[in-house]
């Protein structure tokens, strides 16, 4: 099979194809009956009548989640990035839209749907509920879908409740698919509620002091969190140390991680809410001191023994490091980690730890004990061990076209 990358003069012979979309209407029978046996993976293949009487007489194995059949003047349109459909962006003939990114719907696009023969979306669509069992239809979604109410004004991102938008609020509905926050003391909660608005998220956090007043203004599929009052939100990760203490006070609300620093003991001991959509990483001396919070609440909590590394961009571990505290070294939030070659797997295993880093680099005789000690680690790297080139009769691309 000859498969040409759209875009690119290269053709590379194969009798293994993998992609994302293929087009199969222009395969000649002699490259078909040259082969004894083909195999194609795809999540669309696009035939056409003559080649599906092709395909059925030659060995041609076709896993596809989709296959459509199409004129040979049918188009394929692929979008990478951020796209939006609507009632002028109807394709004229059948067309297939590939998007790699998002997909966002708009309420008039029905006939623009109907108008695609598929649409794959490689991310994420926006719809709105209206829309919702023709997108199901229409499209082949590998990512999240994402349907809003059909009045809602759509609003971006975890949205604050505050003077600003008391200011520009109408009497409607808004949705966001995060959350609202309303955790300003000067918002005037009463004034907003007299203006008529509505909200629908899947998450809203509140003040203690504003539940009664805006509560109501949820829908009830709408989860609503209370926080105490003099609670202050952190709308990232954030890191507990006495000068963080300092500025946001005992009562802490974040919408991520936390990290409890070395140095964090006595105002540790002062804190008096701490509840995390994240994960808690802290030294394990501080364990009790934690656990004595309280009110605390968060996703998991991960132990960090003997010294502590962080946030660093690039970290050598020697076995100098490995002797500066008795209980071994912890490297966190790191993004490549280089293990020295003369460390052995008992050292490792006995003395490091990795916590949420992002590449671990070793040698192989390194390999299975970098695994053991990691948590939460996106890559370990083998360095010694040169890879074997790939089968030259496989050929895979992602997010591209191919055609046969």
């Amino acid at each position: 099979i000859s498969a040409c990358l759209v875009g690119s003069e290269m053709c590379i012979r194969d009798r293994n194809v993998k992609a994302v979309v293929i087009d199969l209407r222009h395969v000649s029978e002699e490259t078909l009956a040259s082969y004894e046996h083909i195999q194609i993976h795809a999540a669309l293949a696009m035939t056409s009548p003559r080649t599906e009487a092709l395909l059925a007489k030659y060995p041609v194995e076709l896993d596809a989640t989709s296959v459509q059949c199409y004129d040979d003047d049918a188009k394929v349109n692929m979008v990478n990035g951020k796209t939006e459909l609507t009632a002028s962006h109807k394709p004229e003939g059948k067309s297939v839209l590939i998007v790699n990114g998002k997909a966002n719907i708009a309420a008039d696009a029905g006939d623009t749907l109907r108008a695609y023969g598929k649409i794959i979306v490689n991310g994420k669509v926006l719809c709105p509920a209206g829309l919702a069992g023709l997108v199901t239809e229409k499209c082949t979604i590998n990512g999240k879908l994402a349907v809003y109410p059909d009045e809602a004004v759509v609003l971006k991102g975890a949205v604050k409740l505050d003077r600003s938008f008391l200011l520009r609020a109408q009497a409607r509905l808004y949705w966001t698919e995060k959350q609202f926050v309303a955790v300003d003391p000067k918002l005037d909660a009463a004034a907003l509620a007299a203006k008529g608005v509505r909200f629908a998220a899947p998450k809203a956090i509140l003040l203690e002091q504003f539940t009664e007043t805006l509560a109501p203004l949820f829908t009830e599929n709408t989860e609503l969190i209370v926080l105490p009052e003099g609670t202050a939100v952190v709308d990232d990760d954030f890191e507990l140390t006495p000068k963080t203490f300092r500025r946001y006070g005992s009562k802490i609300y974040v919408m991520g991680d936390v990290n409890i620093s070395d140095d964090a003991a006595e105002v540790l001991g002062q804190v008096e809410y701490l509840h995390a959509s994240g994960d808690v990483s802290l030294p394990a001396a501080l364990e009790d001191v934690f656990y004595a919070i309280p009110d605390v609440e968060y996703e998991d909590l991960q132990m960090l023994t003997g010294h502590v590394v962080r946030n660093k961009p690039l970290l050598n571990i020697k076995p100098e490091l490995l002797e500066l505290d008795p209980a071994g070294v912890t490297c966190a939030n790191c993004a490549v980690v280089t293990l020295d070659k003369t460390l052995t797997p008992e050292e490792i295993v006995a003395k490091l730890r990795l916590n949420c880093c992002a590449i671990v680099r070793c040698t192989a005789a390194q390999e299975a004990a970098a695994a053991a000690v990691a948590v939460n680690v996106a890559q370990i790297k083998v360095t010694d061990v040169v890879k074997e080139e790939k089968d030259p009769d496989t050929l895979y691309r992602t997010g591209v076209e191919l055609t046969l």
